[in-house]
């Protein structure tokens, strides 16, 4: 995979994903994969992971981050600070790949899940309210995004609402998309993120995402 295409995913990766203190939360839980599937008790939700996708482990997820964080900010010391304020409320849960990370692939999609602390953002009621934070975020970055949605989308997975945000940058002749799905749930914002260059990848992608299911 292009050394630049393979810094871009690990980018879009970190734009949500800056660590976490999240544990001091009562009964918080990380999750556990199991027999291809994620499942989280805090949440109580669970998401099929095809067979061949490699998830990432938390060393793997930190060196991410730590390099996604390095070029979401640069130079940007307001940028650096938004970051250091995000790593107490943040918990990343899931970061999967389609193959290893450096496979010699044009582009490697992926999707993540992340949940966010809310307690000190009483505002936030539904996920197209984490959305609207999450789109500044965004163009604030130091990466010129093409299109982000001013408006956000929703949708019910297997009856569980969730709120839609679309953005794509043009980067090193790749028309790189993503699309946030956000929801609300025990007091956090818990976000899905699928990162694809064609509509074969999304396709795969929202098969993962479509087999996301919360139990009530």
């Amino acid at each position: 995979m292009n050394k630049k295409i393979k810094l871009l995913a690990i980018l879009f990766i970190s734009l949500f994903i800056f660590g976490c203190n999240s544990q001091n939360v009562e009964g918080f839980d990380y999750g556990r994969v199991e027999n291809n599937k994620y499942l989280n008790s805090f949440f109580d939700f669970e998401i099929s992971i095809p067979p061949t996708w490699v998830v990432q482990t938390k060393e793997q997820t930190d060196n991410l981050v730590e390099v996604g964080e390095n070029l979401i900010a640069g130079d940007d010391e307001n940028m650096k600070a938004i970051i250091k304020a995000s790593e107490i409320n943040s918990a990343n849960l899931l970061v999967v790949f389609k193959y290893e990370v450096g496979s010699p692939v044009e582009y490697n999609p992926s999707f993540v899940l992340i949940a966010e602390n809310l307690k000190n953002a009483p505002g936030v009621k539904k996920g197209s309210d984490y959305l609207f934070h999450a789109r500044k975020l965004l163009l604030q970055s130091q990466v010129q995004h093409d299109y982000i949605d001013e408006e956000f989308k929703k949708e019910i997975i297997n009856n569980q609402e969730f709120y839609l945000m679309n953005s794509s940058i043009n980067y090193a002749g790749f028309n790189i998309k993503q699309v946030y799905y956000t929801t609300i749930k025990n007091g956090f914002s818990v976000n899905a993120i699928i990162t694809y260059v064609n509509e074969e990848q999304k396709n795969e992608l929202e098969k993962v995402i479509n087999s996301l299911i919360f139990d009530k």
